[in-house]
């Protein structure tokens, strides 16, 4: 390790915490989808209870938003999908933040939804959701920053190499 640069040990250890970061995004989406796939009608529940949508939107949006999820999921695993996994991811987050936002705003006290679909007795905590919906849209920025510059660097690398 003596005769590598401080930058390029700085770069390694970036890409492990972006992979890291990549991962718990991943793992977070994947076991957030598997419950709501299992039981649809008590998720159509939990989107219900948010007073955004009702009916047979809120059906569909319970039925197609775990598999989204799940496939989302498994792309940032996936190299050639990574990046259209993570803008959706990225998507998703911010909507997930604006609707906690919302439903704190409006003193609703309702289950998440996130990764237990049955109703809990406990009062949700709207700041702890919202900062964990920002902690995983910061990494999945990073992994979307990174994805598009990597490839750019790799480039430039290789002109550099061929003049």
């Amino acid at each position: 390790m003596a005769g590598i640069s401080p930058i390029i040990r700085s770069t390694a250890f970036l890409a492990y915490l972006i992979l890291i970061g990549r991962l718990i995004v991943s793992a977070a989406f994947i076991l957030a989808a598997l419950p709501k796939i299992q039981d649809p009608a008590a998720f159509t529940t939990s989107v219900e209870g948010y007073r955004v949508v009702t009916g047979d939107l809120a059906v569909w949006i319970a039925l197609a938003l775990p598999w989204l999820e799940l496939v989302a999921g498994f792309g940032l695993l996936i190299p050639q999908i990574r990046r259209g996994s993570a803008l959706v991811i990225a998507l998703l987050l911010i909507v997930f933040t604006v609707l906690h936002a919302s439903a704190w705003a409006r003193g609703l006290d309702i289950s998440c939804g996130c990764y237990s679909v049955h109703e809990s007795d406990k009062t949700p905590d709207y700041l702890w959701l919202i900062f964990r919906n920002l902690g995983l849209l910061t990494a999945c920025g990073c992994v979307l920053i990174r994805d598009w510059q990597y490839p750019r660097q790799r480039s430039l690398r290789e002109g550099a190499s061929t003049s």
